[in-house]
């Protein structure tokens, strides 16, 4: 079953993908460690105190299981919401004369309510910036 991490900052709770997680435990070893108070690790969990005051606990968990709807499409769900996800679109590479080209791979999401598409259609992709709804979808359907 894959694995995700829970991320505690000060009280709040979301769900990051393992590899996220991991890049902060690291982050906070190495490179940033100037930045931190205190740290303790373990297989399965983390507790950051950086010097700004924030408090991060991460903790390994099993990913939940993944959610259909009753017309059979994905949900996912992201900072506690839920999201109706399409198939990912993969990257094409670049071909001279085109009239379209798609340079990375992507997903197409809506917000659901009530077991109904709401609002926009947004893309996700690993290029999103980290900590969005984008990047946390994107990180969400492509472990």
């Amino acid at each position: 079953m894959a694995k995700v991490y829970e991320r505690t900052e000060n009280g709040v709770t979301s769900t990051v993908s393992q590899r996220a997680g991991l890049d902060e435990i690291n982050h906070a070893m190495m490179a940033g460690k100037r930045n931190v108070r205190e740290m303790s690790a373990g297989r399965t969990d983390a507790q950051i105190a950086y010097k700004d005051g924030r408090s991060v606990r991460l903790t390994l968990v099993d990913a939940p299981a993944e959610e259909t709807d009753s017309k059979g499409r994905r949900i996912v769900t992201v900072k506690s919401k839920r999201y109706i996800v399409s198939a990912v679109t993969l990257a094409r590479p670049r071909t001279p004369g085109a009239t379209s080209w798609i340079p990375e791979a992507y997903v197409s999401y809506w917000s659901e309510r009530n077991g109904e598409i709401f609002g926009a259609t947004r893309h996700a992709s690993a290029s999103r910036k980290p900590g969005t709804i984008g990047r946390a979808i994107w990180d969400a359907v492509s472990e």
